[in-house]
């Protein structure tokens, strides 16, 4: 007999019997108050951010693989980024797809409709050079679990089986659909909710944490806050990745039952955007702060420093200064006494003395 189906409830009306955590409440505050500097940001650099989105692109396609363990050498990265040759293994062609999914939701973000049979075709994108069939739904259950240094595994949340799959995403997009009509949920709150759910729901066989993170994009895009073109968020997740799952661990409990404390993934998703935003002005600031020259900028950012950097920590907050620059002016501020080497080779560091 087959089991009865029953799909879990999404219309987020709960949101309206509670009070929002006050920290909840600062991080959307913080949030909006970049976000009205946006266009500020494109009148003063455009050149600058233009260069921004290029690192972003790189970075947020190689973090968010990266996390479920898809790696490639930097050298094929820029390859397969730069469409210089097509890839040549399953790591290479993941990267091949989460660039075209990534490039396409940069370029139509807007009018992109968040619907059950999108999330397929986004996710048959996201898979078109591996050979296994994307843009289907899961056919048979998952659980999300967690391996520990002495071999063991431990199942940390049981998503949603696999026949109820398609009627659960199909709501989850309706309530999304119906609360932006209504515009009764903040939508940064909304996005992350969203988020929440559609990992709870894990609809896929795999991929479901690239597609939430593109899918994550693809909502703050089309609610304005455009801070991920410019910065990688997928790179600041990387960089807190025991946050993540453990923010979503304690997110997910209950949530079958309707009764799940979304809060602490609220807060986490809303921090790294927030973090985002930080590192955009950061950035832009010291690249379009007065007349300051390229090494009056290299200096600035070494005297603020209080641990060691890497070269690469020079170029990513200089995105404009070429190579050659960088190195040149290393090597006179290590001159000047400012600076001393630590290490050699790529992993090598620059202290300040």
């Amino acid at each position: 007999m087959k089991e009865a189906l029953h799909v879990r409830n999404y219309t987020y009306r709960y949101l309206n019997t509670i009070a929002l955590p006050m920290e909840t409440v600062r991080l959307i505050s913080r949030i909006n108050e970049y976000k009205g500097k946006q266009d500020l940001y494109k009148q003063q650099a455009p050149q600058v951010l233009d260069t921004l989105r290029d690192v972003a692109v790189i970075q947020s396609t190689k973090a968010s693989n990266a996390i479920e363990g898809i790696v490639v050498t930097e050298s094929r990265l820029h390859t397969i980024m730069s469409k210089s040759a097509d890839p040549a293994d399953r790591s290479e062609a993941e990267i091949a797809g989460y660039r075209d999914v990534l490039n396409l939701i940069h370029a139509s973000a807007r009018d992109i409709p968040i619907n059950a049979n999108v999330l397929l075709q986004l996710h048959k994108e996201l898979y078109k050079f591996v050979p296994v069939e994307g843009g289907r739904w899961k056919n048979v259950d998952n659980e999300i679990s967690e391996s520990f240094p002495d071999g063991t595994r431990r199942t940390r949340f049981v998503p949603v089986p696999a026949f109820e799959t398609p009627a659960s995403v199909q709501a989850l997009c309706d309530s999304l659909r119906e609360r932006r009509q209504q515009e009764d949920v903040d939508p940064l709150i909304l996005t992350s909710l969203f988020v929440l759910d559609f990992l709870s729901i894990h609809p896929f066989n795999d991929g479901n944490g690239r597609m939430s993170r593109l899918l994550t994009l693809l909502l703050l895009y089309q609610e304005g806050f455009e801070v991920g073109r410019y910065i990688s968020l997928e790179k600041i997740v990387e960089s807190r990745k025991e946050d993540y799952y453990e923010s979503l661990r304690l997110s997910s409990i209950h949530w079958h039952q309707n009764q799940q404390d979304p809060f602490p993934w609220v807060n986490y998703l809303l921090s790294t955007i927030l973090a985002a935003y930080k590192e955009l002005e950061d950035r832009v600031g010291l690249i379009t702060t007065g007349n300051q020259n390229k090494a009056g900028r290299i200096r600035q950012f070494v005297e603020s420093r209080i641990t060691p950097f890497t070269k690469a920590d020079v170029r990513n907050a200089c995105p404009d200064v070429s190579e050659a620059t960088i190195n040149r002016l290393l090597r006179e501020l290590r001159d000047e006494g400012l600076i001393k080497p630590s290490g050699r080779g790529r992993g090598a560091k620059w202290i300040k003395r």
